[in-house]
């Protein structure tokens, strides 16, 4: 049996095309580890003209391709759409596997896409990939679960690891909060505020916080950084802080799950497919947040035995297992055809 030759589109997001997170540095270790011929297309937001070239790109390959994986597939890209190639290649007349990769938390998806523009994008897939519970089943609820495999966030766990001694006054107790997407920035502050012997540092990205958290004696802001300071950061911290609306798998987490920090987290959305009570507090309110909060800070011991377990269930979902499920995945796709 021949292996199978994979075609993959991948969008370059330009906070981690160049760091060990993200879909841009999955889809190299693929390429280097996975076993199957594959080729990646890039797209970036800074080079337009890839993006009209990717259809046109998929066409060309076709001869040379046995399946077409998607990796951002029902991310509001624009002229980069993913769901417009994969209809291409279908009105084309082309009847290869098309997988799609989504990422996007239910609420991002229904704010971004009509629920018949979904449907559709759905109908020219064979399997949708997903890295949560819940948004797997959403895709089951509108009548695709059929269609949908589902499997975990990775983790670089070798870059993402925890450090023996942190460099920092014994008598503080420092909060991580890492990512914007779906944050709930207003129940945030009302954290700070309520905790201010607790130093909360803010990694924002490319959202600006400083109308909302600015102000605050006790909150540290940054915007982007580099990934070898935002590593720092995390493993300095004493625990880490994520108040969402809503989360599938994220960066966020599972790097903070990597480099041995007791989790934080609102529980909502696929949380629990990660966190377990043994490393992560689960939060409803302001007054669990708080509560866990003042818990961790006066219990040096508790923090040490989550931590532990934090990074043990990191490498759960380290690289190398990622890649041997998408690797078990193609092998039963080539089977099939």
């Amino acid at each position: 049996m021949n292996r199978l030759r994979i075609q993959a589109f991948c969008y370059q997001w330009p906070g981690t095309q160049s760091n060990h997170a993200g879909m841009a540095y999955f889809a190299q270790c693929l390429k280097r580890d996975l076993g199957f011929p594959f080729a990646c297309f890039y797209n970036s937001s800074k080079k337009k003209w890839q993006n009209a070239l990717a259809k046109h790109y998929a066409k060309f390959t076709l001869p040379w391709t046995d399946c077409f994986f998607l990796m951002e597939y029902l991310t509001p890209l624009k002229t980069a759409s993913q769901e417009q190639l994969a209809l291409r290649l279908r009105k084309k007349g082309v009847r290869k596997p098309l997988i799609g990769l989504a990422h996007l938390p239910e609420q991002l998806l229904l704010k971004y896409w009509k629920l018949e523009d979904i449907r559709s994008a759905m109908d020219s897939l064979d399997y949708v990939i997903v890295y949560g519970s819940s948004l797997a089943k959403f895709f089951e609820r509108i009548g695709y679960g059929h269609k949908v495999r589902q499997t975990f966030h990775y983790v670089d766990a070798d870059y993402y690891h925890p450090v023996k001694e942190k460099e920092k006054n014994e008598n503080e107790f420092k909060i991580i909060c890492v990512g914007s997407l779906l944050r709930d920035v207003g129940v945030l502050k009302e954290i700070t505020q309520q905790c201010p012997h607790i130093t909360f540092e803010v990694c924002a990205g490319i959202a600006d916080l400083i109308p909302v958290l600015g102000e605050l004696p006790n909150v540290l802001l940054y915007d982007y950084l580099p990934e070898d300071e935002l590593l720092c950061k995390i493993q300095q911290a004493d625990a880490s802080l994520s108040v969402m609306k809503d989360t599938i798998g994220s960066n966020a987490i599972v790097a903070g799950l990597a480099c041995g920090l007791p989790q934080i987290v609102s529980d909502v959305g696929s949380i629990r497919d990660y966190c377990s009570e043994e490393n992560s507090i689960f939060c409803k309110d302001t007054g669990d947040f708080v509560k866990a909060l003042q818990s961790l800070s006066q219990n040096k011991s508790l923090c040490l035995s989550m931590g532990n377990s934090a990074r043990k269930r990191a490498e759960e979902l380290s690289l190398s297992k990622s890649i041997d499920w998408f690797r078990d995945f193609f092998t039963t796709l080539n089977k099939r055809n």
